[in-house]
């Protein structure tokens, strides 16, 4: 039962640091490497988010769009928490559709990379 524990904590502890390598990753097989991926994924995203951010703060922005900024800051901030709800929901769904098989951690991984790109992708391409 034990080792039955530890099994289902390591296969779900996502929260390794960004700096971490993937050498020193405790956990199975190809989630290491997913882990990495999606941790610099991540990154970019709220690399990407903070500049906008400080785009809109510093009215940067103010020149190529009509509405206030203030107006534009709370509505980023709105759409990316809903996303973010959205995504795990999302993978959520993907994982229960992977749950019969054993790769479905990995299907859940490369879920929540895929779509953190696509999000960054999103946000570099509007803003």
């Amino acid at each position: 039962m034990r080792k039955f524990l530890v099994l289902i904590l390591c296969c779900s502890s996502f929260s390794l640091s960004a700096e971490s390598n993937v050498e020193d990753c405790q956990l199975f097989g190809s989630l290491c490497e997913l882990q990495a991926n999606f941790e610099l994924a991540d990154k970019e995203l709220n690399d990407v988010y903070k500049n906008i951010m400080n785009q809109i703060n510093s009215g940067e922005l103010s020149d190529r769009t009509l509405v206030d900024s203030a107006e534009l800051k709370q509505s980023l901030l709105s759409s990316q928490r809903i996303w973010l709800q959205f995504k795990k929901s999302n993978c959520d769904a993907f994982y229960v559709l992977q749950s019969g098989g054993s790769q479905r951690n990995e299907a859940r991984m490369e879920c929540e990379i895929e779509m953190t790109k696509e999000r960054t992708n999103y946000l570099i391409s509007w803003y």
